[in-house]
């Protein structure tokens, strides 16, 4: 159980509209906490509701800040994103000069390259790990990471991200679905986006009575192979991207770079399946062989073969996909944030 003696506070960059739902799960919990927030570059309509309270907004870059200017108590407990906000490099180093405790929350994933294996390590244990009392992560590749960086298991958790399975709700099984892969995410190189679009006119061409709908914005979207079977549209509330992933078979995120992929997570709640790139970090946690297609982010030719393989699949093996989906997604979510929350709260309790 959350111990509700212990005031927190969440220094959160550009808060998304999940953060505000799993912070709300802490303060559902009795805790007292407070927000501290730079603003979405993409607002979300109701965030403060889905919070439950106000949150405390900053510009960025930010005149030099303390908890005092913005009203507020320094906390028991800070949990810190942004760590290159000036503002939140304030807030930081007045905890620290308390005595209080700071968790990193860090979403960067292990890809087994170079950097993670020498550089990572090396510039922790001499720039950040001194810093952080714990580190917050979203699934197992984080925690990888973390670990090999220097923070002991006993300081790394777990749920950093998760969707709110309240809205992102199974819809009907897979194989009664239409024939539909989806695509959420910036239009950007990053996302690799354009391949996708190549990729699938060639795989429709083969299989036809598929569609591939994209949902997005960026600078790339004009770019878009102008196709019968590609429907794009603009940045979707959650609302209505619930509703778009609870009637797709797929999801489909071939991006170069993803730390975890939350759209992974609100997926796999609604029952879809995975076609993922092997930079997903989300893979890790909710991908298997039987409801994902995996693929190297650089090869296109790799990326119709995924989605061949998958409309090749019967319907049985559809069926059991979704429901391994959604087994995969229990394990994130609202109520795991503030579980893992409560476990470093926990250590910031009050004595008296």
């Amino acid at each position: 159980m959350m111990n509700a003696g212990a005031s927190i506070t969440f220094a959160w960059p550009e808060l998304p509209d999940y953060a505000a739902k799993c912070i709300r799960a802490v303060i559902d919990a009795g805790c007292k906490v407070d927000v501290v927030a730079t603003v979405p570059s993409v607002p979300i309509m109701g965030m403060e509701q889905s919070l439950g309270q106000a949150v405390n907004w900053i510009s960025d870059p930010q005149p030099p800040a303390s908890f005092a200017a913005l009203g507020l108590q320094i906390p028991d407990i800070l949990f810190l994103g942004g760590i290159r906000i000036p503002a939140f490099g304030l807030l930081e180093i007045e905890a620290r000069q308390q005595g209080k405790p700071i968790i990193l929350m860090n979403d960067t994933n292990w890809k087994g390259s170079l950097r993670n294996w020498i550089i990572d390590p090396v510039r922790h244990r001499l720039l950040i790990n001194h810093r952080f009392d714990g580190v917050l992560v979203p699934g197992r590749s984080g925690a990888r990471l973390a670990r090999h960086c220097g923070f002991p298991s006993a300081r790394v958790a777990q749920g950093l991200y998760g969707a709110d399975p309240a809205l992102f709700r199974s819809g009907p099984a897979l194989a009664d679905r239409e024939k539909r892969f989806l695509y959420v995410g910036q239009f950007i190189e990053r996302k690799n986006v354009l391949a996708l679009a190549r990729a699938f006119v060639r795989f429709v061409q083969d299989y036809p009575g598929w569609t591939l709908e994209m949902c997005g914005s960026g600078p790339l979207q004009d770019a878009i192979p102008d196709h019968p079977a590609i429907v794009t549209r603009g940045f979707v509330q959650p609302g209505e991207l619930s509703a778009l992933l609870a009637t797709a078979r797929c999801l489909v995120l071939p991006s170069h770079v993803e730390h975890w992929g939350l759209v992974v997570h609100e997926a796999a709640l609604t029952g879809c399946a995975l076609a993922l790139s092997d930079t997903i970090g989300a893979a890790d946690d909710l991908a298997s062989p039987i409801n994902a297609v995996t693929f190297p982010s650089r090869d296109e030719a790799a990326i119709y073969k995924a989605l061949a393989q998958m409309a090749e699949w019967s319907d049985s093996q559809w069926c059991d996909a979704g429901m391994h989906s959604q087994s995969l997604a229990k394990q994130f979510g609202p109520t795991h944030f503030a579980k893992s929350v409560s476990m470093f709260a926990e250590k910031a309790r009050p004595t008296s």
